[in-house]
């Protein structure tokens, strides 16, 4: 299987997950959006079913400590 091929599989996967509603975290990412920690791309999709790389996991933690603060 080639590189390209996989994104391609992957993206496929990832459009269709995407497509499953999940109520159960309807709750959590409203919270997430209210207090401004998950504020999506730079179009303002949040995309809740894409995976997170750590910058974007250290960027949701740094937005929460600094409501902490």
């Amino acid at each position: 299987m080639t590189q390209e091929k996989f994104n391609e599989m992957m993206n496929n996967y990832l459009a269709e997950l995407a497509k499953q509603p999940a109520t159960w975290e309807q709750p959590g990412l409203a919270w997430g959006q209210t207090m401004g920690l998950m504020v999506g791309d730079d179009s303002g999709n949040l995309m809740p079913k894409k995976f997170m790389t750590r910058g974007e996991m250290i960027t949701v933690l740094n937005r929460f400590y600094e409501k902490l603060k």
